[in-house]
C-alpha cells in the first residue's frame, strides 16, 4: 500500500514537491509509476463485495 503524507503550507511547494521529489521517487520504485486496477478498492486488494441485487 503507498501512502505519502505531506503538510501543505504552500501551494507551490506542493507543486514542486509534485514536479522535482515525485519523479525521484518512481525512478527508485519507491512511488507508483501506474496502478493495477482502476479502483481504490482493487488498489488496496480489498474483495468486492457481493452485489446483494443479483441473488
Amino acid at each position: 500500500m503507498d501512502i505519502l503524507l505531506i503538510r501543505q503550507d504552500h501551494p507551490a511547494g506542493f507543486e514542486d514537491f509534485i514536479r522535482l521529489v515525485v519523479p525521484i521517487l518512481q525512478d527508485k520504485g519507491i512511488f507508483r509509476k501506474e496502478y493495477e486496477d482502476d479502483t481504490l478498492r482493487g488498489n488496496l486488494g480489498l474483495p468486492y463485495p457481493e452485489n446483494r441485487y443479483t441473488k
